[in-house]
């Protein structure tokens, strides 16, 4: 079993968002600098290095680059706010990707997302459908065996402070500390979710069939 991960310190925190490239055929993704520039085989279906794309798209950059800004700029609600918004949309691009290497249609994904909205049910139910693990065991794999509970109470401070009635002990404020640990989770997010796409999603036998909403 890999040893647990830490969460990333103030000191070591990404200033920019990670960079990765995505093979075409198959779905993999590597940081490797080399891996874009065509010089090896993809190591999970051994396409050429051609024609390799930005993971994630120049769209989500962006937001995560304002998210970033935001964080240097002392706007702890907004970047706690943001980050458990990409954090979740994050997991449910990986989940359609997953469903996508499993020869689901655009439609079948859309469906499935539409009908299981919550994060809570996408984390529970869809996850392990489609995968046969637990998000909980497979993040512990692969060296976070934190993030899920860091995710989850990441998402109640975003809920009660952005909701009133709804929840007991409604936040005033989210603080400093609040954002550096909504950083931190999202750069381990980048890193989780890589993993969890090079192991369900790439190699050989991905069946691809309509990429063309990515």
């Amino acid at each position: 079993m890999t040893s647990p991960r830490k969460p990333h310190a103030a000191s070591d925190r990404t200033p920019d968002g990670p960079v990765y490239w995505e093979c075409p055929a198959c779905g993999y993704l590597s940081a490797d600098p080399s891996f874009p520039q065509g010089k090896k085989n993809c190591p999970a279906c051994g396409t050429p290095g051609d024609s390799r794309r930005m993971f994630p798209p120049e769209r989500l950059r962006r937001v995560d680059a304002r998210i970033r800004r935001y964080h240097a700029d002392g706007e702890h609600e907004i970047v706690v706010i943001l980050v458990a918004t990409f954090l979740e949309s994050f997991m449910e691009d990986m989940l359609a990707r997953i469903m996508g290497a499993q020869g689901a249609t655009v439609q079948l994904r859309a469906a499935v997302l539409d009908a299981l909205r919550s994060v809570g049910q996408r984390i529970g139910k869809l996850f392990p459908t489609l995968t046969g693990r637990q998000f909980e065991a497979t993040a512990d794999e692969f060296g976070f065996h934190d993030f899920p509970h860091r995710w989850r109470l990441l998402r109640t401070e975003r809920n009660s402070f952005i909701h009133d009635a709804a929840f007991e002990g409604t936040r005033e404020t989210l603080g400093e500390k609040s954002a550096h640990e909504a950083i931190a989770l999202l750069d381990d997010g980048y890193a989780l979710f890589v993993q969890i796409n090079n192991r369900f999603v790439a190699g050989p036998k991905r069946r691809r069939t309509d990429d063309s909403a990515r």
